[in-house]
């Protein structure tokens, strides 16, 4: 398989304070990979520094072959690698479809010029984009809301709106940060069936963090485990399940029992 992105010895400091040390994974095509560890683990910190929010203050990180370290995220989501957030992130006064046409602003077709002078061409793009958006939309479940103000949205349809947003840049890999934080066990259910369909059937590879240990272990290829900014394990969900290291720092007996 195509490794897609790497992280090499990746560390970061807040003054005295080591959020991340040494952390060394990679995702490759057509892969689910969990990144997982107590509150403080350092999960976000490394979303951060991947998207480019962060620069990391040591390591490598490399994402299609080429190093993503000092790009601002809007180039790096133009190369193929998307997120979304713990907190729903949305414009909240404009349409479901709206945001997810916004979404997709990095790959359009349409031109600034074109669409200022209101060009056949312009026109052209806007509508295939907009058709784009709304398969999207349909593909995450909520194409029948699509003309609803996103901020009047039930919070699981807020969640998966923030799933279509990402997805509308056409990813090779989305991070997820807690896609099911806040929603029932029926709707953690779905969520965990959506990544599933939305990597099987776009070829996107999926980095998830989430508390969800059930969700977590019923979709993820491989696992990483942090604890206290360290990498402390990586392997297969049985693998991570009994480590002896991993239940000690997070899982607990009657988690992987």
């Amino acid at each position: 398989m195509t490794v897609l992105l790497a992280l090499e010895g990746v560390t970061k400091r807040f003054g005295g304070l080591m959020a991340l040390k040494d952390i060394n994974f990679t995702i490759s095509e057509g892969e689910i990979i969990g990144l997982i560890g107590p509150n403080g683990a350092g999960k976000t910190t490394c979303f951060n520094v991947i998207s480019g929010t962060l620069p990391p203050s040591d390591g490598k990180i490399s994402f299609c072959g080429k190093t993503i370290v000092g790009l601002r995220s809007n180039r790096i989501i133009r190369m193929g690698l998307s997120r979304t957030y713990q907190a729903t992130s949305v414009f909240p006064k404009s349409t479901v479809l709206e945001n997810v046409v916004r979404g997709a602003f990095s790959r359009s077709e349409d031109t600034f010029l074109g669409s200022m002078l209101g060009t056949r061409a312009s026109k052209a793009a806007q509508a295939r984009e907009r058709d784009r958006c709304m398969a999207i939309l349909e593909q995450v479940g909520i194409q029948h809301v699509y003309n609803d103000l996103a901020g009047e949205l039930p919070y699981g349809y807020q969640r998966r709106l923030g799933v279509a947003i990402a997805l509308a840049g056409s990813p090779k890999v989305i991070m997820m940060d807690e896609p099911a934080a806040g929603l029932n066990p029926e709707e953690s259910k779905a969520m965990g069936q959506l990544i599933r369909e939305i990597h099987s059937s776009g070829n996107v590879s999926v980095l998830i963090v989430e508390h969800d240990m059930k969700l977590v272990m019923g979709i993820c290829h491989r696992i990483i485990v942090l604890d206290h900014g360290e990498q402390i394990a990586a392997g297969t969900p049985e693998e991570v399940r009994n480590n002896p290291h991993v239940i000690e720092a997070y899982l607990g007996t009657e988690v992987v029992g």
